[in-house]
């Protein structure tokens, strides 16, 4: 029986500080509530941030994942490659721009998309556009997925939504998660469980400028304000919708949040490695665990620790996990067997061994940069006691 008196531990959560506070509260005594200068402040910091040139900011991740298809103004009918371990918003965006989604496999060493899959994968059929996840925050293989783009004639959406402050080398020079130094454009997403938070809220980073003018024409209904764009101009007040666009935009509020989060970006990495490192050396030795990797050449910011259960019930260490006030989750139902993708495609188990394997065993302990050490060792102490448990 748990102790009353101890507190829930979920999974993720945000960290919200005073300056947040008061970061919101000057923005409401301020004369901009909805798009304003801290939208354009906070893509100003993203861009800082990542290295990208450009930065749309808009309503969430879904959003930014759906404008980013958008922006590349794709034929009806296209085909889209994405990994089946993620959220659906990954393979959804495809299909809300008429196109057809099929899935490749991870690899079991980076839970990332596979490269030689991709590239078998892209023999068979080549797609127009490839969204590779980095999932949990570890880096894709960006450099990988860019050469055989251009081998294969593919655009590259970098899913980056768990990954803001993860990096990657490539010949010993280090590239930000976001910086579409290897793609087209990449997204990211300020969910409050995720890095760091704008209550809800997403962005699309890119070094094309001609995407970003489409970003942001397709966020606020397809309206420009550009007389390059228009066919007429009456006046300063014109303005003309010249496509079918979207209101995903983001406020001021939210924006305000999001530049003082930004400023604590790297406190956060360096809690979440912490606490990574701490369940890494506790759990690393263990038969009953397989923890989540770090591939060569990579440094995840890890949005989500992934185990994976060996020779035990999951849904048992679900529940025992519970009873001791530790909530975890599963990240994720392989989207290929979603019913929508199965009666459409006609999916079927054994498709993606390695994505269906991983799913069966998985569980994401809690982590986030408001734990406490005493709560850190919680879960140590939980899972450890949970080991011996199921194994006697």
């Amino acid at each position: 029986m748990r102790d009353p008196n101890l507190p829930l531990i979920p999974y993720g959560k945000q960290l919200i500080d005073q300056s947040d506070v008061d970061a919101v509260v000057e923005t409401l005594h301020g004369d901009y509530l909805t798009t304003g200068p801290s939208v354009e402040g906070f893509e100003e910091a993203l861009c800082e941030r990542t290295g990208a040139k450009f930065a749309i900011a808009c309503a969430n991740g879904t959003a930014a994942l759906h404008l980013a298809c958008l922006a590349l103004e794709l034929p009806k009918g296209f085909s889209g490659f994405t990994s089946p371990i993620t959220f659906v918003a990954s393979a959804n965006c495809i299909e809300y721009c008429g196109g057809s989604t099929s899935f490749v496999d991870i690899n079991p060493n980076s839970l990332c998309i596979s490269i030689e899959d991709l590239e078998r994968r892209c023999e068979e059929m080549r797609p127009d556009v490839v969204i590779p996840v980095h999932f949990a925050g570890i880096p894709a293989a960006p450099e990988k997925i860019q050469a055989l783009a251009s081998k294969f004639h593919f655009k590259i959406i970098e899913d980056a939504a768990h990954a803001l402050g993860s990096t990657y080398s490539v010949d010993n020079q280090r590239y930000e998660v976001g910086q579409c130094a290897h793609s087209d454009m990449a997204i990211l997403s300020f969910h409050p469980v995720k890095t760091i938070t704008t209550g809800e809220g997403g962005a699309v980073t890119t070094n094309d400028p001609i995407l970003a003018e489409r970003l942001r024409r397709y966020r606020s209904h397809g309206i420009t304000r550009n007389p390059e764009l228009m066919k007429a101009n009456h006046g300063p007040w014109y303005y003309e919708q010249i496509g079918l666009g979207f209101n995903y935009r983001i406020t001021d509020l939210q924006c305000a949040l999001g530049i003082s989060q930004l400023q604590k970006l790297n406190s956060f990495i360096e809690r979440r490695r912490e606490i990574v490192a701490r369940y890494n050396d506790a759990f690393s030795r263990l038969d009953s665990i397989i923890t989540p990797p770090t591939p060569s050449g990579t440094m995840p910011c890890y949005h989500i620790y992934p185990i994976q259960i060996q020779g035990a019930s999951r849904l048992e260490w679900y529940k025992e996990l519970k009873a001791e006030g530790i909530l975890t989750q599963v990240h994720y139902i392989p989207v290929h067997t979603q019913p929508y993708y199965v009666e459409k495609y006609g999916n079927q188990t054994g498709q993606f061994p390695h994505a269906e394997q991983y799913y069966s065993t998985c569980l994401s302990l809690p982590l986030f940069p408001a734990m406490e050490d005493e709560h850190v060792q919680r879960v140590i102490n939980a899972v450890m006691k949970i080991t011996e448990y199921v194994s006697s």
